[in-house]
């Protein structure tokens, strides 16, 4: 039996990248997307409350109507202290999707690019990446890279262009003195496909995630047993 998880967006361009990847790596998982792309509209305004209130909704729809025994937040500008809140709200088990990735960067690496194109989510992911660092005996040197018109174009539909820029920003990051390149949104995944070469490894959230789902579920279906 498929085991029912569902992953809570904020914007569109997450879906592909993730439906895609879970489809070939879990089939093992019936995965349900739910997604509201105004809730970017919040942060963007620094209005987090409202922000949270709908999470909350689309949580409680995710575990009333769909059955999901755990969702994955892939919304990069979510903070640790909301995913607490959402989770005590909501009741329902709940991953960060980049927090997996944010520990494999800081173990694998000490100088770390990050780059960043909705502006909101650089404060939280610096903090995502300190924090986690400092949980695990670490110090990370962090160089940012915020690339907005990239994420104004992909809003427009303008993929390509979306790329072209993130490319372009990839290969800048890559001359600073950095050990590895941290994609901090999953609607970046698209580019692993299209790396140029890079004298240092480029992280993203799809591989990390599965492995957190996986321990998540095999730690429900242990306690429920």
């Amino acid at each position: 039996m498929r085991r029912q998880v569902a992953f809570i967006h904020t914007s569109p361009a997450a879906i592909p990248m993730l439906a895609d990847y879970y489809l070939d790596h879990a089939p093992e998982l019936e995965i349900t997307n739910l997604l509201d792309d105004g809730i970017l509209r919040f942060f963007a305004r620094q209005k987090e409350g409202e922000a949270e209130e709908r999470f909350v909704d689309l949580l409680c729809a995710a575990r009333d109507t769909y059955n999901s025994e755990l969702a994955m937040v892939t919304c990069s500008a979510v903070s640790r202290n909301m995913m607490k809140r959402l989770e005590d709200a909501t009741g329902l088990p709940l991953v960060k999707i980049d927090e997996a990735l944010a520990l494999e960067a800081v173990t694998s690496a000490r100088r770390l690019g990050v780059l960043v194109t909705f502006p909101p989510t650089q404060a939280v992911i610096r903090k995502l990446l300190e924090d986690v660092a400092a949980d695990a005996g670490v110090e990370v040197d962090l160089t940012f890279k915020l690339v907005p018109e990239a994420y104004e174009a992909l809003l427009g539909g303008k993929n390509i262009h979306h790329d072209e820029l993130l490319l372009e920003a990839l290969e800048e990051l890559g001359q600073e003195p950095v050990d590895a390149i941290v994609l901090a949104q999953v609607s970046m995944a698209r580019l692993l496909r299209k790396l140029p070469p890079l004298p240092v490894p480029v992280l993203s959230s799809l591989r990390a995630s599965l492995n957190t789902i996986r321990e998540r579920l095999g730690a429900i279906a242990t306690a429920t047993h």
